[in-house]
């Protein structure tokens, strides 16, 4: 477990859409960030284009018919125009590609910037971003105490080398229940908060989780990420 300073700096954020995401990623930003989305890239932008969509749709008029602004995400500030060059974003698929990829995370540098990372007094860390690292356990046989601690050690890890804030952020259910296939595994994932999700201590290769579930011993899910970072609103 990090130290207390270092600990500080690693938070577990509230579920968000996709475009909630990119819009929480790109307010408080400070160069280098990087984004790991725990999905394909492909599918990933299917559940953005659907989420601006839907935010579109939804906040078109007011109840009392006037027109209201479309989301911030598709107003090209300036700001927001700059920042986006400065973010990296890499796609994971698989927990192996995930933990490989953390494992050898080398933050995108300007090749004119051979300055420690570490930021000048008063300017935060920068970030790295890690959405839907549970959900991407949910369908393995590592959906469990053992499996997640595996794969939060490695982003803990990441983040500590190169002195950056740690953000996990775990998409909002309709993108959940998107990346499961229809099953047990599938009915468990609820409206509820994920941090409550209940998982079995252990890994297992014979054994699906929801068996595990009724057999053995479970923790919650905050439990496990509270060993490693904090909780914190967006």
């Amino acid at each position: 477990m990090p130290s207390e300073p270092a600990y500080q700096r690693f938070m577990a954020v509230p579920p968000m859409t996709c475009h909630e995401f990119i819009d929480y990623i790109l307010r408080p930003h400070e160069h280098p960030s990087t984004v790991v989305v725990c999905s394909s890239r492909e599918a990933f932008l299917d559940r953005l284009s659907l989420s601006l969509h839907t935010e579109t749709a939804d906040s078109s008029t007011h109840i009392d018919g006037t027109e209201q602004s479309s989301p911030p995400l598709l107003i090209p500030t300036i700001h927001q125009l700059a920042t986006s060059k400065t973010v990296s974003m890499a796609f994971a698929s698989s927990l192996p590609h995930l933990r490989a990829y953390l494992a050898s995370y080398l933050p995108l540098r300007s090749p004119l910037d051979d300055s420690a990372l570490l930021p000048p007094p008063g300017q935060q860390s920068p970030l790295l971003a890690v959405y839907g690292l549970i959900n991407l356990h949910r369908a393995t046989t590592e959906y469990s105490v053992q499996g997640l601690s595996r794969s939060l050690a490695v982003a803990v890890e990441a983040a500590d080398a190169w002195s950056m804030r740690l953000a996990l952020v775990e998409a909002s259910e309709d993108w959940e229940s998107s990346n499961l296939e229809s099953g047990p595994e599938a009915a468990a994932v609820t409206a509820n908060d994920p941090w409550k999700e209940q998982v079995p201590l252990l890994s297992s290769s014979v054994l699906p989780s929801d068996e595990r579930l009724r057999t053995g011993r479970t923790v919650e899910v905050r439990a496990v990420i509270a060993k490693w970072c904090s909780f914190s609103n967006p």
